[in-house]
């Protein structure tokens, strides 16, 4: 079945309001059409460029999921940007030119946006809830910790505000995570309140963190 059109403007829409990293070029337009979605890019100077992108259902990249379409459009921009003469730039001409990534290919920046958007219940992983387990957490705020780790602030019913430490790096390889590694499922596992010894076999005694009232190392659980 062909892949919702939707699925990958919100995948893309980051490129809105943010540029393209490593070029001036932000999102202008989204534009599905029969085999390809064409997007305009715009930068600074309000030059533009139109980039095609494959759309083909049951072929790759459907395979690969709407996210390769984020790295797809970082790579065809930052190859776009050398290119003072040409605003067009077809499917053909990014495939001849090996452009386009075979595949899925994830940045720390969006192992984190990832890990945010998914306990949030971001419609992009979810369907239209505010979060996906409001009855065990909501997440409040979160700090970078170092490469790999994220602390994830979440607010419990009758327990306060706890900070949830977690890795957007495969704890042994240091790869980073593919994103949609089900970061809110493993997490309702873990605050599941008829196991509670699940999450306090995690507790960090000594941590001191003014923005929680304790804290807890799942970098490898989760």
């Amino acid at each position: 079945m062909e892949r919702q059109a939707t699925e990958i403007l919100l995948a893309l829409r980051r490129f809105v309001a943010a540029p393209i990293p490593g070029t001036a070029w932000r999102l202008r337009a989204f534009l599905p059409a029969s085999g390809v979605i064409r997007v305009r890019l715009e930068d600074d100077t309000s030059r533009t460029v139109l980039i095609e992108l494959p759309h083909r259902p049951g072929a790759a990249p459907a395979s690969l999921g709407s996210w390769w379409y984020v790295g797809a459009l970082r790579d065809a921009a930052r190859w776009a940007v050398d290119s003072t003469e040409v605003d067009v730039f077809d499917l053909d001409t990014l495939t001849a030119a090996g452009v386009l990534p075979d595949g899925v290919e994830v940045t720390v920046d969006d192992g984190l946006d990832y890990v945010v958007a998914d306990l949030v219940g971001d419609p992009y992983w979810h369907a239209s809830q505010a979060t996906v387990a409001p009855d065990l957490y909501h997440l409040v705020g979160f700090d970078t910790r170092h490469h790999g780790v994220v602390r994830l602030y979440c607010a419990l019913p009758e327990r306060g505000v706890i900070g949830i430490d977690v890795g957007t790096t495969d704890p042994e390889s240091g790869a980073m995570r593919p994103v949609g590694w089900w970061a809110s499922t493993k997490l309702i596992a873990l605050l599941n309140p008829e196991a509670p010894e699940s999450l306090e076999a995690l507790r960090v005694p000594a941590a001191e963190d003014p923005h929680c009232d304790a804290v807890y190392d799942a970098t490898v659980w989760v």
